[in-house]
């Protein structure tokens, strides 16, 4: 027999009687309380943040904020995300956004006032290729478009078994290119380099240099953001292997 003094609720099943005892604020219209509404985490809400806010400012040519940039990176590097080789990407990622050091020269090459008379904006990147814990890498930069690009490529290895972020790679890039339309030649460039990755996931990836790059391409603590090319650069097609 109900208990009196409850009323009406302790004839309704469980999950009725907390629908009734919740606030008329926490109860959306036509819906489900917002106690049982799925909200993104804080970390995936910045990366959606951070991945508009640069997308956009790639495809404008214009610098992002820098603050509201800087604040976002700064998040989630901190975020320890788990590292999964597999979701850190196939095919070409195009840097977007630099902080931590110097503009980089590849960087001002490709972003060079005549680059703005280009009907779209130059290329440059990465791509990293995964075997076991190791695998290849390449760097790709754009002078004039895919008519004039440079590349530095070279084999890279896990240096410890982590499996979060931040997570570190040993890097020893033994040769370049320069490519002038089908004509490709050789760029003696070599040495080592030291990447860590500090964000990494299907829509973005945060990286830095820990040491000074072949040639001096990239100073220490450069900190890279990476997008893959298919959401900036759709129509980007790799001139060469």
């Amino acid at each position: 027999t109900p208990v009196r003094s409850m009323g009406c609720l302790c004839m309704l099943r469980p999950a009725s009687a907390l629908l009734l005892l919740l606030p008329a604020t926490s109860l959306r219209v036509g819906g489900l309380p917002k106690l049982f509404q799925r909200t993104a985490s804080p970390v995936t809400a910045r990366e959606a943040a951070l991945v508009s806010l640069l997308s956009d400012a790639f495809s404008a040519r214009e610098p992002p904020n820098e603050a509201a940039a800087v604040a976002a990176v700064r998040d989630l590097s901190s975020a320890c995300v788990p590292f999964d080789a597999a979701r850190f990407g196939d095919g070409l990622w195009i840097t977007v956004y630099t902080c931590g050091a110097e503009t980089p020269r590849w960087q001002r090459l490709a972003q060079s006032r005549a680059s703005r008379l280009l009907p779209s904006p130059n290329v440059a990147g990465q791509r990293y290729s995964f075997s076991d814990n190791g695998g290849r890498v390449l760097n790709y930069a754009e002078l004039v478009g895919a008519a004039l690009h440079i590349t530095a490529g070279g084999a890279f290895k896990a240096v410890d078994a982590a499996q979060r972020c931040p997570k570190d790679f040993s890097v020893q890039i033994d040769g370049g290119t320069v490519c002038v339309g089908g004509l490709t030649l050789a760029l003696p460039i070599s040495g080592p380099g030291y990447l860590r990755v500090l964000y990494t996931s299907p829509a973005i990836r945060i990286l830095t240099s820990l040491t000074r790059s072949p040639d001096r391409w990239e100073d220490a603590g450069l900190v890279a953001v990476q997008l893959p090319a298919e959401r900036v650069a759709p129509d980007w097609v790799a001139p060469c292997k």
